[in-house]
């Protein structure tokens, strides 16, 4: 693992406190998970991704394998006489794995989609409640199970989309040098291929999650470029968005000069020093599972005092400055201690306007930039406390 002064030029936050931070983006349906192909855990907690490798090099199917592209198997043998064999040992493992149970953990913590970087169908065997749609690139077109989008509830529910294909279509699986020059160039001009509700999610999204990539890898860039198209077509103000990220896949290589070239996309990356993956879902999953438990379904309802806060700032906002009003409101909201409807949404703005601000006083976002979010914040304030008065 890099040293503490090696992750970042910045101050570093706390595990606990960027979990917290974290965890807010998840429970307002704010978060992407990216998974990526050094992830995956069977039911021993072994590495899925080294298993497999070791399957198809071992004496069982002695194949021969390029080093180069740790998220994918590709046979050296460029005239393609591996292929058959190739496309067979990875259905025959993945027929015979056992996988963990950090799978329906994640599908229970609660993220707004889930972009998976492999070919395998974990995540999808484990939503047996069918709570997440599912489909997956191809230069083909749309590949998907089930009625994607057909009405607004269905484009409000989560999605799993696997980047690599999909391991029961074999002809999404990337074996050779020809398939995989073919899937960079289609996965970089792609539009009508990606579905138009991931599109949305992540036009919308206010932070990422990466586990299990080796950040040093030249594609990781290269596909995130692809994302941000999504992100900055959404339109609406951005700036830096929040990404979270674990190193245990990623050895001997401090984040700093990573950031150099991720943090153009824009992703301000922060990394968590002590978590591994799988420990970080499990802390996520714990306090999903807590929240759950100890607050059964409902948030408080408004008090009096909630409604006379709320009124009072819908009608006196407009006597200051945006940056001026927001700060004031939010201080003062602070001290309210809310717990009634829309708190969860209210505190995410909240954490929305602190990062604006920080990326103001950084040089991060222009005068103009910053004033168009602070109207952009304003909005949802107004929005949500007509919510309280007016239920």
């Amino acid at each position: 693992m890099p040293s503490d002064t090696a992750i970042t030029s910045k101050k570093l936050l706390t595990d606990e406190k960027m979990l917290d931070n974290l965890n807010t983006f998840i429970q307002g349906k704010s978060c992407v998970l990216l998974l990526g192909p050094l992830f995956g855990v069977d039911q021993n907690n072994e590495k899925i991704h080294q298993n497999l490798r070791n399957y198809l090099t071992g004496p069982e199917n002695s194949l021969l394998l390029d080093d180069e592209f740790d998220n994918l198997y590709i046979s050296k043998m460029a005239n393609g006489s591996q292929n058959g064999e190739l496309i067979t040992g990875i259905a025959k493992y993945y027929q015979n794995l056992v996988p963990s149970d950090v799978y329906e953990k994640i599908l229970a913590i609660g993220f707004r989609a889930i972009v998976s970087y492999t070919s395998d169908l974990l995540l999808v065997n484990a939503n047996k409640n069918h709570e997440y749609d599912f489909s997956f690139f191809s230069p083909k077109g749309l590949q998907f199970n089930g009625e994607i989008g057909q009405n607004n509830d269905q484009l409000k529910r989560p999605i799993i989309y696997n980047i690599f294909g999909n391991n029961e279509d074999i002809s999404t699986l990337i074996t050779d040098y020809d398939s995989l020059y073919d899937f960079l160039i289609n996965i970089l001009k792609a539009d009508q291929e990606i579905p138009l509700q991931l599109k949305n999610i992540l036009s919308n999204a206010r932070s990422f999650l990466f586990l299990g990539f080796d950040l040093k890898r030249w594609y990781v860039p290269l596909i995130i470029r692809k994302f941000n198209q999504f992100i900055l077509n959404g339109g609406r103000f951005k700036g830096a968005l929040s990404a979270y990220v674990c190193l245990d896949d990623t050895a001997d290589a401090p984040l700093v000069s990573i950031s150099e070239s991720l943090n153009r996309y824009p992703l301000d990356f922060e990394a968590f020093k002590d978590f591994t993956s799988v420990e970080l879902i499990n802390e996520l999953y714990k306090l999903r599972k807590n929240t759950v438990t100890s607050d059964p379904l409902a948030p408080k309802p408004a008090s009096q005092a909630d409604i006379d806060f709320f009124k009072k700032w819908d009608a006196g906002m407009k006597n200051y400055g945006s940056e001026e009003g927001l700060q004031l409101f939010f201080r003062e909201y602070k001290g309210l201690n809310y717990a009634g409807p829309f708190k969860k949404e209210i505190d995410l703005v909240n954490m929305k306007f602190n990062e604006l601000c920080n990326q103001k006083y950084s040089g991060k976002v222009s005068q103009e930039l910053f004033e168009n979010g602070c109207s952009n914040i304003t909005s949802s304030v107004f929005h949500f406390s007509q919510q309280i008065i007016n239920p």
